[in-house]
């Protein structure tokens, strides 16, 4: 007696069926996989942070007063055919104008070189081809030669001595300087680091005072500070003049500068929260 089975199409098209589920399930797990992978563990540090109520406020103290120090940049300029010649005839200028300046009360510890420079002083000129040296105007090339050497030495001059500057420009002009190029009345560094640290506690108190009025009109209290910061804005006193020449004119009368004031200015900036 013969099996019972499948027989001809209907054994083929179960089969077919068959694979075909196979074929829908191996497809949807392929999908299932690519949009939802299989997590990754990665260590680190995460960061999390809280939304605050923030007051920001800025402050300003300023002051007015009168400089302690005398600083003065004046030296020699020299120009002879030789660098060598050049650089003797500044030497001997130079250490004349040292010696009025400590004669004249200035300390040689006060006297500091700033400058020193030794360089050719050139000129243009058109000259001629050699082998034709009668040529025409347009013909003729610009050429630079050396015509001497210029040696420069300038000097930083300090003084507590305020009232002495006019007196120093004079004495150092009449000892052969020939460049003054500024008197500046400034403050010593302590002086100037006293003042600001002064400053800029009042600049910081300003900002918080700013910061209490504004919360007092929103009707909120003001917290701790989370940052603050200060800068400082000073400028000395500086009369820039062209000495050059102007020995003769020193010898007239004499020569004056008013140091006058100074002002120093802190601002200051801090970022309080804010307690409801």
């Amino acid at each position: 007696m013969a099996k019972e089975g499948c027989h001809g199409m209907l054994c083929d098209d179960g089969m077919k069926l068959t694979l075909f589920f196979l074929g829908v399930i191996l497809v949807g797990a392929l999908v299932f996989s690519l949009v939802n992978p299989k997590p990754v563990q990665v260590s680190g540090n995460v960061l999390t942070s809280t939304q605050q109520d923030l007051l920001y406020a800025n402050g300003m103290a300023m002051r007015k007063v009168s400089p302690d120090l005398l600083r003065i940049s004046l030296g020699v300029e020299t120009q002879e055919v030789t660098a060598s010649e050049s650089q003797s005839s500044n030497a001997a200028g130079i250490n004349a104008v040292k010696a009025a300046l400590i004669s004249n009360g200035v300390l040689e510890s006060n006297i500091q070189t700033s400058v020193y420079d030794v360089s050719p002083v050139t000129t243009s000129r058109k000259v001629c081809p050699v082998a034709d040296p009668e040529c025409a105007d347009w013909e003729a090339q610009w050429v630079q030669e050396i015509v001497g050497y210029k040696t420069t030495h300038m000097l930083t001059v300090e003084s507590t001595g305020l009232d002495s500057a006019g007196t120093l420009v004079d004495a150092s002009v009449r000892a052969g300087s020939n460049r003054v190029d500024s008197v500046t009345f400034t403050l010593k560094d302590a002086t100037q680091k006293s003042i600001e640290d002064e400053l800029a506690s009042e600049a910081m108190a300003d900002a918080k005072a700013k910061a209490g009025r504004i919360a007092a009109g929103l009707g909120v209290q003001v917290g701790k500070v989370t940052s603050a910061s200060i800068n400082s804005y000073y400028y000395p006193q500086t009369s820039v003049r062209n000495m050059v020449g102007a020995a003769e004119a020193s010898y007239d009368g004499g020569t004056s500068f008013s140091p006058g004031q100074l002002t120093l200015t802190v601002y200051s900036s801090a970022v309080f929260e804010i307690r409801q």
